[in-house]
């Protein structure tokens, strides 16, 4: 059976609610503080069921760039109403591993990889790292 958030990803749409998802269908709440993203953090288990279940909390998404690493690929991009983006990773078959939705972060249109950790930059020229060692992103 496909996972929900993998097949999400595949007809080119996320969750709505800011939280990291992962293909295994586990999911996190993740919060910052709007587009300024001077923090990132990531909290509790997010009930993916309760997440899924009112159509509006998926959206669209539109991948607007992409950073070679050595496993496959980061991407990012915005969702459908211009305040949302996301940043995610794929294997190198283009396969979702995990993706980050962010409500109010704004587009995300930028993305560069160093060392062990990714930078993804907003529209407004705000950015937030994150580790590539940190478990839940691996």
């Amino acid at each position: 059976m496909t996972e929900r958030v993998v097949s999400l990803w595949r007809s080119g749409s996320a969750p709505a609610v800011s939280g990291l998802y992962r293909a295994d269908d586990t999911a996190f709440a993740a919060t910052t503080n709007g587009a300024e993203l001077s923090w990132f953090r990531l909290g509790a288990l997010l009930d993916l069921d309760e997440v899924l279940a009112d159509p509006e909390y998926v959206m669209s998404i539109e991948i607007i760039a992409r950073a070679e690493i050595e496993d496959g690929f980061l991407v990012c991009g915005e969702g459908e109403l211009g305040a949302d983006g996301f940043f995610a990773r794929l294997d190198r078959a283009g396969g979702l591993r995990w993706l980050v939705a962010l409500q109010h972060s704004n587009p995300f249109e930028r993305i560069t990889v160093s060392a062990e950790k990714f930078t993804v930059v907003n529209n407004l020229g705000n950015s937030l790292s994150v580790s590539l060692a940190d478990p839940r992103f691996s």
